[in-house]
């Protein structure tokens, strides 16, 4: 949304905490970023419809391009999803969140899904679970 967003603090399996916030500069158009111990991504977000946007950043100084869904089940609950793709070395690495959202107030809700990742070390998936804030 214009001039607001969402900010999240989600831990990750064995990954710790990750520390997200989108920023809405229009209604269209924001900014997003990511912040864990191993990795920091940072990009902007244009939004097709309130359901589908295409990403496109940085992760730790490799460009990515990506897609984040959001699909409401029912007033207070919701499927998630986000997938990244970066090249880092002439390599292809892949993260991809899944989760739902279950709203506990207006502007709270709790979270919960899986991360998968992969790229030259390997392949990981790691359960998550956290907070939202939308403002």
């Amino acid at each position: 949304q214009a001039r607001g967003g969402e900010t999240t603090l989600m831990f990750i399996g064995d990954k710790g905490l990750q520390l997200d916030t989108e920023y809405g500069i229009t209604s269209e158009v924001g900014l997003c970023v990511a912040i864990r111990k191993d990795a920091t991504k940072v990009g902007a977000k244009y939004e097709f419809d309130s359901n589908l946007a295409l990403l496109l950043g940085v992760i730790e100084q490799a460009p990515f391009i990506g897609a984040n869904i959001a699909m409401p089940l029912d007033q207070y609950m919701g499927f998630v999803g986000d997938l990244s793709l970066s090249l880092a070395s002439n390599r292809l690495a892949a993260v991809l969140e899944l989760g739902m959202v279950l709203a506990l107030a207006d502007n709270l809700d709790l979270r919960g899904g899986l991360l998968a990742e992969t790229d030259q070390e390997g392949k990981n998936f790691s359960f998550q679970i956290g907070l939202g804030v939308n403002y």
